[in-house]
């Protein structure tokens, strides 16, 4: 049997689902939505298919696109800044979770320019979230301007792949090594697991960005944080170390694929038991598992990525974390 066949949705059970691959016959975990006659998804919760019916056979999707103020913008660096920005109360409290994700564009600027970004933080108490944005193209590029208001559309929640990893895990050692610009998304997830009592150890690498933007807000969650460039030998050997630690459980990796592929391997020499969690560095579009974009093939089964929960070991096995 395809062990693909029953793909993990993570909208699946929220409020934005069913969605609109409901209406299309593209439903990734009901049958009947996908034009089958028969039942045979694994969804333990409330009948997808049913609450499809109960809705008069329309979708559910209640992401909002609207106008935010820019609170702040803070540079970091030439190519980098972190950006305030205002967001209603529900907004702000469901991207606190980790893995949420916005796509955000100018005031004024067609759709074209939407480009997802990871939360970086959210204050329910404040109405509002940080995000991190490193300016790599065009999308990114229009951000980089004296902005007043942007343009939010949200929430999304499959910005990291191992969530049922993270949640699960309490009272437990974990590692979590930050890299670059993917040092924004860690603050949510180090947050989950501190809220969980786990027992944190953190690698710091600023990378392109040059500077360390997290240590000062996770500070209060760690045991230990370790600033090191991971490209050195002794940053190798500190990875090494730590992940060769027997009492360890979890290991998360933000970053590159290149990084995920060289904590893996450190992971199947040293403590092949350890669950092992990524960023999703999967190109993302519309975040509605429309586009095709963020599609892989695994298994010959196509994933979306932008919804889908794929276990990480998965996709470096099928070399599609490769870069």
């Amino acid at each position: 049997m395809n062990a693909l066949k029953r793909l993990e949705c993570v909208d699946a059970g929220t409020e934005h689902c069913p969605c609109y691959l409901a209406e299309i016959g593209e439903c990734l975990t009901c049958s009947h939505l996908q034009g089958k006659d028969f039942c045979d998804c694994n969804w333990r919760g409330v009948c997808i298919y049913q609450e499809y019916a109960w809705n008069r056979y329309k979708i559910r999707d209640r992401r909002i696109t609207y106008v935010s103020d820019v609170i702040s913008v803070v540079p970091v660096c030439d190519i980098a800044f972190i950006m305030e920005l205002s967001v209603n109360s529900t907004l702000s409290r469901e991207l606190s979770q980790p893995g949420s994700y916005i796509f955000v564009r100018p005031e004024g600027m067609l759709a074209y320019f939407d480009t997802p970004i990871s939360v970086m933080d959210s204050d329910p108490g404040k109405n509002s979230v940080k995000i991190a944005v490193q300016i790599l193209g065009p999308k990114t590029k229009v951000l980089n301007r004296d902005l007043k208001k942007v343009v939010i559309r949200g929430p999304y929640r499959n910005g990291l792949f191992g969530l049922k990893y993270i949640k699960s895990l309490k009272d437990q050692k974990a590692l979590v090594i930050l890299r670059g610009i993917a040092q924004a998304p860690g603050v949510l997830l180090i947050k989950k697991l501190a809220q969980q009592h786990n027992d944190i150890t953190v690698i710091v690498d600023p990378g392109k960005i040059e500077k360390d933007i997290v240590s000062d807000i996770i500070n209060p969650y760690c045991s230990r944080i370790y600033n090191v460039d991971l490209l050195s030998f002794p940053g190798q050997q500190l990875l090494r170390n730590l992940i060769s630690d027997q009492d360890l459980r979890l290991v998360y990796s933000g970053g590159s694929d290149e990084q995920h592929l060289n904590v893996l391997n450190y992971i199947d020499v040293y403590n092949p038991k350890v669950m092992l969690a990524v960023s999703n560095n999967q190109t993302l579009c519309c975040g509605e598992g429309i586009c095709g974009s963020c599609g892989v093939v695994l298994e010959g089964t196509v994933v979306k990525t932008c919804k889908v929960q794929v276990d990480p070991r998965k996709l470096v096995e099928r070399g599609v974390l490769n870069g």
